[in-house]
């Protein structure tokens, strides 16, 4: 729900409850003053039936329409006037209706009069009738130009916001400068504008430390790595070297290797997250897949590992064509690599995604799990325990699935980027 509407909403329901507390004391201030003017209508027409008196001094009863005149026996000093409510037939409707009524004794050359004058009510039910129906003119009123001015406020006053988020949405962290963000006379997108301008600073110079320091790093760590690499060659060319010591001198080989292999792995790593393999394009799949089968041959029949294989021809997938190809290498590497001696190994290639099944020792645990870094199924000193991050990692960027599932000695790995295509 876009934030201009949630404050209409807002507005409006903050605006019902005050049009029905308004509506309330309208109600009572109507009331009120309908009161105060029948009454000072009555004591106007007791003022007219006095001089009427002064002048025609009666002597018998007068009734007329809402005013009885009573000439009285006894001289009676004057009485406070008194207001209440009685009912009184309308000459008009013939009905009975609520009046009010004024009582007040009188003097008047020497004689006394009772006076009663009597004035219509404006009933309750029409007061009310009245409240609401302009309350509720006037609320649909107010509900018609709130909804006019949200639209016209979500274009004109969020128009730099919108700009904003836009820009937000196309930075990239590799980009060699900031997007340029709107101007705006509003205080809070001011403050917002700087505070994304200093976020996106901070993250071009963290991402080109990062990388400098990972370049590096990887670059710093081959160097010495292939010294030492070199002259532990020299050394296993001595002939004066015992058997003990060939034995330490290979150890310190692989160890090496195994180094190497995981300084390549986490450099990849970042690449990946970093967003570097950028390039996306249709890739033949596979023509890959059948290219990395046949490297793979050699070391398939060495295991004397049985391989089935149903490739669907000309499967295209959108994505890195070397990013790919780390993706199935890293698959089948593992697949041949954690697999027994005189086992199977099969790989399906559909339109749909890539299976692989192959037979192995049985895992320990969830298989899911085996996709966090350095996860080892086993303690085979060549696994780094980074193939599977990578093969997620890669999914993750080009919005593949990845399931990994076990059962006894089978164990079954499938990508599925059908949802890419």
């Amino acid at each position: 729900m876009k934030l201009v509407v949630k404050i209409t909403l807002y507005f409006v329901l903050i605006s019902s409850i005050v049009f029905l507390i308004g509506a309330v004391f309208s109600y009572n201030a109507i009331s009120r003053e309908i009161d105060i003017e029948e009454r000072l209508f009555l004591k106007e027409r007791l003022q007219s039936v006095v001089g009427f008196l002064e002048h025609r001094n009666p002597t018998h009863e007068i009734s007329r329409d809402k005013m009885v005149i009573t000439p009285l026996d006894e001289l009676v000093s004057d009485s406070e006037i008194v207001f209440t409510d009685t009912l009184v037939t309308h000459s008009t409707l013939n009905r009975i209706e609520p009046h009010l009524k004024l009582d007040v004794i009188r003097q008047v050359n020497g004689r006394a009069y009772k006076i009663m004058l009597y004035d219509l009510i404006i009933e309750e039910d029409d007061i009310e009738d009245a409240v609401r129906e302009s309350m509720v003119k006037t609320y649909l009123m107010l509900l018609l130009v709130s909804l006019v001015l949200s639209l016209i406020a979500s274009y004109y006053v969020f128009r730099p916001f919108q700009f904003t988020l836009a820009a937000i949405r196309d930075f990239s962290i590799k980009q060699s400068h900031t997007p340029k963000l709107p101007l705006s006379s509003t205080a809070e997108f001011k403050k917002l504008n700087q505070f994304i301008d200093e976020m996106m600073q901070k993250a071009q110079r963290d991402y080109r430390s990062l990388k400098e320091f990972s370049e590096n790093a990887s670059h710093e760590i081959q160097t010495p790595i292939s010294i030492v690499q070199g002259k532990l060659e020299l050394l296993m060319e001595s002939s004066e070297l015992r058997e003990d010591q060939m034995e330490l001198i290979s150890s310190a080989q692989n160890a090496l290797k195994r180094l190497s292999k995981m300084s390549n792995s986490l450099s990849l790593l970042t690449k990946i997250e970093n967003k570097e393999f950028s390039d996306i394009a249709p890739v033949n799949v596979s023509k890959l897949l059948s290219e990395l089968l046949f490297d793979f041959k050699e070391l398939i029949e060495l295991k004397q590992i049985t391989l089935t294989t149903e490739v669907e021809p000309d499967v295209e997938v959108i994505g890195n064509a070397t990013l790919l190809g780390i993706l199935m290498t890293n698959l089948l590497n593992n697949a041949v690599r954690h697999n027994r001696t005189g086992g199977s190994l099969r790989v399906e290639l559909t339109s749909a995604g890539l299976n692989i099944t192959n037979t192995g020792e049985p895992l320990e645990g969830n298989a899911q799990d085996y996709f966090m870094r350095f996860k080892k199924g086993s303690e085979n000193p060549d696994s780094s325990g980074l193939g599977l991050s990578i093969v997620q990692q890669i999914c993750s960027e080009h919005q593949f699935s990845v399931i990994y599932q076990t059962s006894a000695e089978q164990h079954h790995l499938s990508v599925r980027w059908e949802s890419r295509n």
